[in-house]
């Protein structure tokens, strides 16, 4: 089912599954939304016994849903391991949430100094960026991303503590 932004803003986690290229210079990205879920087991308070108290795990379980994001075509695309990602800069002109649009960015800045793209050719483009709790996903397209829903339950859950 083909669903809005705002759905996919109205989540509170993310986690990014997969990354693909269904066709040449296209982009497909899938996300697991991630809700607080209970307190550690007790597994994993021995395995871990410097657990902050009260910590929950952040799960993708049932009820969750899973974003589908296909952008037709893409300038540019990079993908960060989160604990290393830096904030957009203040004077960033865009909506700043887990899936943000820029029209203005540090990426945009980094593009156009990396590749000959202009809003004459190939036109127009913004910024997305895909915030995850394992990744950050930026993509500079032309193309708004057709974004699908699913409620089905990918077989590994993906916890975090």
């Amino acid at each position: 089912m083909t669903t809005s932004l705002e759905d996919i803003r109205a989540c509170e986690y993310f986690y990014l599954h997969s990354i693909s290229e269904p066709e040449e210079n296209s982009l497909r990205v899938i996300v697991f939304e991630g809700r607080v879920g209970g307190p550690p087991t007790a597994r994993q308070l021995t395995e871990n016994p410097y657990l902050p108290a009260g910590v929950r795990a952040i799960t993708h379980e049932p009820g969750c849903v899973v974003f589908e994001l296909v952008w037709e075509s893409y300038i540019g695309y990079s993908v960060e391991n989160e604990s290393y990602a830096l904030p957009e800069p203040k004077d960033s002109v865009g909506e700043r949430r887990l899936l943000s649009v820029y029209t203005a960015s540090g990426y945009l800045d980094y593009l156009s100094k990396a590749t000959w793209a202009s809003s004459d050719y190939p036109g127009p483009f913004k910024h997305w960026a895909l915030c995850c709790l394992n990744h950050v996903v930026n993509v500079v397209s032309v193309d708004e991303p057709v974004i699908r829903i699913s409620t089905r339950l990918y077989a590994d859950p993906v916890p975090c503590l």
